[in-house]
Parts: C-alpha cells; sequence; structure tokens
C-alpha cells in the first residue's frame, strides 16, 4: 500500500511539473531604453520594458506588439526625454510605468495589457556611458552623413 501512495504522490508531481513546462509567460518584451532626460543631462538612464498580456489574449497581444512596436517605442522615448525627476526617483516607477501602459493601449488600440514591467534599470553618468557607432554602419549612406 506503501509504495502505491509513494507511485501515486510521484505520478502527481511530475504531471505538475511538465505542466508547468509548458505554460507560456503571459510576458512580452517591448525593447530596450536608454535616454538622457532634459531635465538632468549628467545622467543617462537604461531599461528593459516589458508587457503582461491579458493571458485569453495572449498571441493577439504578441501579434499587435509586434506590430506597433515602433510606435510605442517612438512615443515611449518621448516621453522619458521628458520625464520628471520624481518619476526617476521612484523605486517602484509607478508613474513611469503607468505613462508607458498608457502609451502601449494607445497604440494597440484594444485593452490586450494589463501592466508593465521594468528590468534592468541602469542610472549611469553621461560620462561613463560610451555608444557604439559600429552598429550604424548598417544604415544608409544619407543616415550616416547626418550622424556624424
Amino acid at each position: 500500500m506503501m509504495v502505491s501512495l509513494h507511485a501515486v504522490i510521484i505520478g502527481y508531481v511530475r504531471s505538475q511539473v511538465a505542466r508547468l513546462k509548458n505554460a507560456q509567460s503571459t510576458a512580452v518584451t517591448v525593447g530596450s531604453f536608454r535616454f538622457q532626460p532634459l531635465r538632468q543631462p549628467e545622467f543617462v538612464y537604461s531599461f528593459q520594458l516589458h508587457a503582461v498580456l491579458d493571458p485569453t489574449r495572449r498571441n493577439r497581444g504578441e501579434e499587435r506588439i509586434a506590430q506597433m512596436r515602433l510606435e510605442i517605442l517612438e512615443a515611449s522615448e518621448q516621453l522619458l526625454r521628458q520625464v520628471e525627476q520624481k518619476w526617476l526617483d521612484d523605486p517602484s516607477q509607478v508613474e513611469i510605468k503607468g505613462k508607458l501602459l498608457e502609451i502601449a493601449l494607445r497604440n494597440l488600440n484594444e485593452p490586450l495589457v494589463q501592466r508593465m514591467l521594468i528590468t534592468d534599470w541602469i542610472k549611469a553618468p553621461t560620462d561613463t556611458v560610451a555608444i557604439n557607432v559600429d552598429s550604424w554602419e548598417s544604415q544608409p549612406a544619407s543616415s550616416q552623413t547626418m550622424l556624424q
């Protein structure tokens, strides 16, 4: 009887582990940001932005974010350059995440995103940040001349 009980427990645990391995995350990476606020030019901020999607509409959410990614990134960067200092000082980044959620929802035109997550938050002095100009070589010549 003990052997049977152990077999049932082991079978149950294995089935739960297998189910968890197949579960997909509802978080989707929107993009990476590096920005220098206008009101604090001596610092550069960097982070990863993720959207937590409605689990019942995950596939649609991923599709729409992929379609509208550049628009979301552009609007987000415009907001971040004008961000208020108190938003940057908040360790939980409530205001920034709220404003970025508004931008995502406005661009998606559907309530697919439930909340935003910020990871890899870095604040660094401007003089310590290196910009890799070599990555611009793949851009058209007209873009390269404007950057020089």
